[in-house]
């Protein structure tokens, strides 16, 4: 039988929640084509918590609306888009089901500052889990390293006894680099996959296979 981590860190987009549609054809259909890939790099300073994510999406339709015409669409509009999104009940009942088995469950996740405040203020995610790690909050966002040692100077556990959970083999392979136990979770697999990859982490989670 693996050993057990003491502690488990989570990814949210794609582990825990879901987007209600394709972003990329959302956006470029409501402007044009290629506006989704500039407001996702737009994006990225914000994500590592340089700049505030509002700030950077004003001065984008700036920009647009200078070089490409009218822009249909409001700083609000692309606030609300990083809203759509639901919990998945069955992934967060896997992790209830991790703390119970006496897991620390902490959340490992790039995220802006718009973003952070909804899943805490809104989603309720801080009564879920024992701690956050917000990449806007750490000055580091996944696949970069720094970001997994930030939590390992923070937690001050041997790499060992930490896993990781992911849907991107980025930042699965980011977490490896620094001696964290990490897995991949495709996100088709659902529920039963989630329980498969997570159970060399949490042995006792084999009882939840078939149920």
């Amino acid at each position: 039988m693996s050993t057990p981590v003491e502690v488990l860190l989570w990814d949210c987009d794609g582990v825990l929640q879901h987007g209600r549609f394709d972003w990329r054809a959302r956006l470029d259909g409501a402007v044009r084509p290629g506006f989704a890939r500039r407001v996702f790099e737009a994006e990225l300073p914000a994500l590592r918590g340089e700049r505030p994510l509002r700030t950077v999406l004003e001065e984008l339709l700036h920009v647009e609306g200078e070089h490409g015409g009218h822009v249909p669409v409001t700083v609000e509009d692309l606030l609300d888009v990083w809203e759509q999104f639901d919990l998945d009940p069955e992934a967060v009942a896997v992790l209830t089901a991790v703390r119970e088995l006496g897991v620390r469950c902490m959340l490992a996740t790039n995220q802006q500052d718009h973003r952070v405040q909804h899943m805490r203020g809104v989603r309720g995610y801080d009564d879920l889990v024992d701690g956050s790690y917000y990449s806007s909050e750490m000055g580091a966002m996944k696949p970069d390293p720094a970001f997994f040692e930030h939590i390992l100077d923070d937690l001050d556990l041997p790499a060992e006894r930490i896993g990781f959970v992911d849907d991107l083999a980025s930042n699965v392979a980011a977490a490896r680099s620094v001696g964290i136990r990490a897995v991949h979770h495709d996100p088709q697999a659902g529920a039963s996959g989630l329980v498969e990859v997570l159970t060399p982490l949490v042995p006792r989670l084999a009882s939840l296979r078939g149920t």
